[in-house]
């Protein structure tokens, strides 16, 4: 009988110390910012994943994610919700085609340092962790600069990929804010309609990105010849493309 008495005492503050580090570890992972790491366990092709995850300078959070596997640096999340160490966000621009496959992460916190959740794509569903694994790096494209009466207008070409033809028409214009955006329309064996969210236009090349499909296209802008001779990329794929301008649609 006095063995269970001694042991008593000295149960309760390791108890207690216990629930205080939980507490502790609850608070510190209460804030998702930073950069996390991990895998998302698809059976027989693991998937690696880093996400950074930060406020912007009001209070706003953004993100981004890169895909070692998939050749995937940077691309911006989408649909990212935080309530607390909770978080969810969207990875369609790490994904072709994304939009309709819907790839998202549900993420909680499960102590200091560590979420875990649940990858979807698809329709289908994989267990992830991930750990913090130091302060975030977020990935955040640059201002949006006005277009040049050069490349503003529509542009057509074709690019060929897994032994498809794609046509592709590109509109381009600045939009209310001032800056450079679009439409893209690419038919193949579906059509699809992406929005121009980003056109960094330089001395000689163009960039045009529809960052919600992870879909770039880089070139060299002939204004005069009206050619844009480049390469279209989208996650791991890339294809030689070239765009003219259309008639009826020069410069002005």
């Amino acid at each position: 009988m006095p063995a269970p008495a001694l042991r008593r005492p000295a149960a309760a503050p390791l108890v207690l110390l216990a629930a205080g580090l939980a507490c502790a570890g609850a608070r510190a992972a209460s804030d998702p910012s930073g950069r996390w790491e991990g895998v998302a366990d698809i059976p027989g092709q693991p998937l690696r994943l880093v996400i950074d995850l930060d406020r912007d300078a009001q209070g706003r959070w953004a993100g981004s994610a890169i895909l070692p596997g998939r050749s995937v640096k940077g691309v911006a999340v989408d649909g990212l919700a935080v309530a607390g160490c909770d978080v969810r966000l969207g990875l369609a621009a790490a994904f072709p085609g994304g939009g309709a496959m819907q790839p998202t992460l549900a993420l909680a916190c499960q102590g200091e340092g560590a979420l875990a959740g649940t990858f979807t794509l698809g329709g289908h569903a994989a267990p992830v962790s991930l750990h913090r694994s130091g302060p975030a790096q977020v990935d955040r494209p640059p201002a949006g600069r006005p277009i040049t009466a050069a490349l503003a207008g529509r542009w057509t070409g074709r690019y060929e990929l897994g032994g498809f033809a794609r046509e592709v028409t590109l509109t381009l214009a600045n939009g209310a804010d001032g800056s450079g955006g679009g439409q893209l329309v690419i038919v193949g064996k579906r059509t699809s309609t992406l929005q121009v969210d980003q056109v960094t236009q330089g001395r000689e090349f163009v960039t045009v990105r529809a960052s919600a499909a992870n879909f770039v296209i880089e070139g060299r802008l002939a204004a005069q010849e009206g050619v844009i001779d480049g390469a279209m990329s989208q996650g791991p794929y890339e294809a030689r493309l070239v765009l003219r301008r259309q008639a009826g649609e020069e410069a002005s």
